[in-house]
């Protein structure tokens, strides 16, 4: 007889990946099979333009929209917990990964909140604005948004030196290919190249970081770095911090490294630029924080004080000289640029702070806490708002194809819905209550009081000085959308174009509206936020999360709770801030409307005899220039008038006038730079006399010395 038992194949038992490992690999096959088809979505243009537009932005849409589950799953997950997905082997010499901890998440968090705007905004907003596109340039603009978008979240999510580099010079490109886009103008090609080159030449230093790491590593892989950069003795550890800060920087429109920022902006399509300044920028503070506190930072003790205070000094300069040379400028997408140099630095100013207070003595720990925390939550929120600002110029760029506003004006009766979503994001932009940027801000100054409380002497000082220039950032940032808003938006057209212009589509509105509805509820109700705090905050500084440390009941009471280790901290209720303003207008609108008995009577404006136009309402360049006059050693302002006569010096028909101001990274630096460059070339070309015995002679110095320096160096 035969066991039946012994033809039965042999148990197995079948081992199921665990859920979060099966969600990261889910998560990532799928915004991967997204992103890539948008990107294949360009070969449609062959046969239809806007065939490739529409699928293209739909397929990142979709690959947004599995970034924020990705994202949501694992912030609202276990903290502390890191999820790893190794790659197919493509080189012998590293092993590609990806690896999503609670830092990874929370930036892959706001990429795809910006992304699902921008994909609902683009083909709407490019047909309108650039009806004669011919398919190559759809083409271009379907697959280097879904190349953007997909190496922008891989190089959040990269688990090793190699693949975060390659997905970061993926992204460069990408964004270079559609700041170009627009081939018509030459200028857009002029801030193409500069943007090349800065952010070529910070690449270059991210290079050599990362290279230093894994020759001492052996490896790639960010576990290896964190191993070989233990034993690392102080010098060598600050030296490639610094390397790789200064990279980040280039990337992020640090001053003075800012200069392709208000350039390559306002070069791009509008729902790119919102992408480049809302979340391309923060890649670049992910780049920061993940060296600071993770790959560099030591395995015990505080981190070098010249880390934090580098960053806290840089970020406040940052953000005082953005807003100021913003409040100058009258192309609206090179006013908002300049405003992302000033939101950089304010999310700088908390990021150096919790730097300088990690792991130090008494309520260190809490004040970093709190530091970062505002450092996060202002990384969302400048998303939300510039990201709605950006789209918000756009719809103004489509109908009207002017981008100067002191050309524009009367948009607000034309364009209403526009015009209710960029006051909506100015106020947030401008840190007013009861909207998402007035939250972060009061988060970054508790921080700043409560660290300025432990130190005494020059520390102090510096601590003091950054939250009085944080306040006059504030104050100079609502100064500058008040002119922004109200000479765009209020008064009379000034031209044909403002005249006429129509509503933006209903598609363009959507993605605005996505956008302002995110800066209303992280203001009203920032409690909730902080939830998705905890995983990055818990993660970077080893102690609590930002909700044990920024208590929240609720959305209701928003709390740096610092009163347990010894400093006072206030508590702010958003919502009642919000319910009191509403009923305050209410108020308003209610005895404005119950005192009206009479009917308006209207009357002609008196003008002195003149009939009443549109240049008699206030211009922007009258509205900056008392800044102007301020703070002239700054600007170093230009002006050129020219007067038109009517055959007669007595009788003057028309005054023109020019001005314009300098920014001073270009002239003192770059300027420097590039004519000493000019210099040195010309001197190469005056010996290039094409003999080859001279060259020959060139190369046999060189040599000699080369050998001369090198051999004493090995002896």
């Amino acid at each position: 007889m035969v066991d039946a038992s012994a033809c039965s194949p042999p148990d197995t038992d079948v081992i199921s990946p665990p859920p979060d490992q099966e969600l990261l690999l889910t998560g990532t096959l799928l915004m991967a099979a997204c992103y890539g088809a948008g990107a294949l979505s360009s070969l449609l243009a062959r046969g239809s333009g806007r065939l490739a537009l529409g699928v293209g932005h739909l397929a990142a849409l979709a690959g947004a929209v599995a970034g924020l589950g990705v994202s949501l799953g694992v912030l609202l997950g276990d903290p502390g917990r890191t999820l790893t997905l190794p790659l197919p082997v493509l080189f012998p010499f590293a092993r590609l990964s990806l690896a999503v901890d609670g830092l990874s998440a929370y930036f892959l968090l706001v990429i795809s909140l910006v992304a699902v705007a921008a994909a609902i905004y683009g083909p709407a907003y490019l047909r309108a604005h650039s009806p004669d596109a011919g398919p190559a340039r759809q083409a271009a603009q379907a697959f280097a948004l879904n190349v953007f978008l997909g190496c922008m979240v891989f190089v959040c999510c990269a688990g090793d030196a190699l693949t975060f580099l390659l997905c970061w010079e993926g992204m460069t490109l990408a964004s270079y290919v559609l700041v170009v886009s627009d081939d018509r103008d030459g200028e857009n090609a002029r801030a193409g190249l500069l943007y090349m080159v800065m952010t070529h030449g910070g690449t270059a230093l991210l290079l050599v970081a990362f290279l230093a790491l894994t020759e001492r590593a052996g490896a790639f892989d960010f576990a290896a770095l964190r191993a070989a950069a233990s034993d690392l003795d102080g010098t060598t550890r600050t030296t490639l911090f610094f390397l790789a800060l200064t990279g980040f920087a280039t990337k992020a429109g640090v001053v003075p490294l800012h200069v392709w920022l208000p350039r390559a902006h306002p070069a791009a399509p509008s729902h790119i630029s919102a992408l480049m300044s809302g979340v391309m920028l923060k890649v670049a503070i992910y780049g920061m924080l993940r060296f600071g506190f993770d790959l560099l930072a030591p395995i015990a003790g505080p981190l070098p004080a010249s880390w934090g205070w580098t960053v806290l000094v840089a970020g406040t300069i940052s953000a005082v000289l953005g807003v100021l040379y913003a409040l100058q400028q009258h192309d609206l997408k090179r006013l908002l640029a300049f405003h992302s140099v000033e939101n950089i630095g304010i999310i700088l100013i908390g990021a150096g702070l919790a730097m300088i207070l990690w792991r130090t003595e008494g309520a260190g720990g809490v004040l970093a806490t709190v530091a970062l925390t505002a450092a996060l939550l202002h990384t969302i929120n400048h998303a939300a708002f510039k990201g709605l600002l950006f789209l918000g110029a756009g719809s103004v760029l489509c109908r009207t194809h002017v981008r100067n506003i002191e050309e524009l004006g009367g948009l607000a009766r034309r364009m209403p819905w526009t015009a209710g979503l960029f006051l909506l994001g100015a106020v947030a932009i401008s840190g007013l209550p009861p909207l998402n940027g007035f939250v972060s801000e009061w988060l970054t100054f508790q921080a700043l009081l409560g660290g300025a409380s432990r130190f005494h002497g020059p520390a102090g000082l510096v601590i003091v000085f950054s939250a009085a220039m944080l306040a006059l950032t504030g104050g100079l940032a609502a100064a500058c959308f008040a002119k922004a808003f109200g000479v765009t938006f209020l008064g009379r057209a000034r031209t044909p174009q403002a005249e006429h212009a129509t509503e933006a589509p209903p598609s363009m509105i959507a993605g605005m509206i996505w956008l302002g509805a995110l800066c209303v509820a992280l203001g009203v109700a920032p409690g909730y936020a902080m939830r998705l705090l905890d995983a990055p905050t818990a993660g970077l500084l080893h102690g609590p999360g930002a909700s044990a440390v920024v208590t929240a009941r609720g959305p209701l009471v928003l709390s740096a709770g610092l009163t347990s280790s010894g400093i006072s901290a206030t508590t702010i209720s958003m919502t009642v801030m919000a319910a009191l303003l509403i009923a305050l207008a209410a108020m308003a609108w209610i005895l404005r409307r119950g005192l009206r008995r009479a009917p308006p009577r209207t009357a002609p404006t008196w003008t002195s005899g003149m009939i009443p136009t549109a240049r008699f309402d206030y211009t922007a360049t009258a509205f900056a220039k008392p800044l102007r006059l301020v703070f002239a050693a700054l600007y170093r302002p230009r002006r050129e008038v020219t007067r038109e006569t009517a055959g007669t010096p007595y009788v003057v028909r028309r005054i023109h006038y020019a001005g314009e101001i300098v920014d001073l990274s270009e002239t003192q630096i770059y300027h420097r730079v590039q004519r000493g460059i000019t210099a040195l070339s010309r001197t190469i070309r005056a010996r290039s006399t094409g003999r080859i015995y001279g060259y020959i002679g060139f190369v046999l110095g060189t040599l000699f010395v080369a050998l001369l320096l090198f051999g004493v160096g090995q002896r």
